[in-house]
């Protein structure tokens, strides 16, 4: 809720509910957000959601719209499909009418998928994924491949890819080290980068297929991107087709317990931290 404005500021009130996207910082009970980057939280919105929304939501809009410029009838495969980018590149593609593929460490996790709309749910602890997908795409692959695993999972997902497909890479959760002490563990990240493979621009000219990265905070100076982002993730909010998936609200004194459920890569969706006096 806005406490107080600049001066000059007349796009907002004292009193809005409003959610905003920072660069840094954001583990605070107050905050100064330029007014560009604060919007409105609509009524029908609860705050978790509006706290939820914004960063997965913009980076899942990026990748499929804005990057791999999706198209009703592709095939989409998202890695990771049960975290929070992961579940918001799935009610993207749906909304988008797409086929999802998607992939997730454990039944649990595949089944929250499956009750937001995934349509082939793959258990790649169970099973290659990438034979999987082949098998289901009888030999075709896929148009696009959404990856957030870095490592082997990125040469994989990069072997799903139709004639023609993108591949979006937004992180390397397969390469980060369990700890960031142990040297074995910073050799194995090592180990795992190198099996993500060397894509050369020849080779992909051969395959005729392409990959690009999104990294938002990079995206920080365009102002009109996220703008575009946000109008539309916000109609969409209001027509019912996208809602985030919130896991666990941990109150702000206790941001080491979000840090080590995330780290043990067992959530679903979004963690959220709750800032002194936060409700609705």
């Amino acid at each position: 809720m806005i406490e107080e404005l600049g001066a000059g500021v007349t796009s907002h009130a004292i009193g809005d509910r409003v959610m905003a996207i920072t660069r840094f910082g954001g583990y605070a009970d107050d905050l100064v957000v330029e007014a560009a980057r604060a919007y409105r939280v609509p009524d029908a919105m609860t705050l978790e959601h509006a706290a939820a929304l914004p960063a997965v939501y913009v980076t899942a809009w990026q990748s499929l719209v804005e990057v791999a410029r999706v198209r009703a009838g592709d095939k989409v495969l998202v890695q990771a499909v049960a975290g929070g980018v992961g579940l918001a590149a799935l009610q993207i593609a749906k909304h988008l009418g797409c086929e999802v593929f998607g992939t997730a460490s454990s039944a649990d996790k595949l089944a929250v998928a499956v009750a937001e709309g995934l349509d082939h749910p793959i258990d790649y602890a169970q099973h290659d994924f990438a034979r999987e997908v082949m098998r289901l795409t009888g030999g075709r692959g896929v148009d696009v491949v959404l990856d957030s695993l870095g490592g082997e999972g990125l040469r994989k997902g990069y072997a799903c890819l139709a004639r023609g497909g993108h591949l979006v890479t937004i992180g390397a959760a397969q390469v980060a080290p369990a700890s960031r002490l142990r040297p074995d563990e910073w050799l194995r990240a090592g180990l795992e980068l190198l099996r993500g493979g060397v894509f050369h621009p020849f080779s992909l000219i051969e395959d005729n297929r392409s990959i690009g990265g999104v990294q938002v905070l990079l995206l920080w100076d365009d102002l009109p991107r996220f703008r575009r982002a946000m109008d539309q993730l916000l109609a969409w909010y209001a027509e019912g087709a996208i809602r985030p998936h919130v896991d666990r609200v941990v109150p702000l004194a206790d941001a080491a317990e979000a840090h080590r459920a995330l780290e043990s890569r067992k959530t679903r969706g979004k963690v959220l931290l709750a800032c002194a006096g936060a409700s609705g």
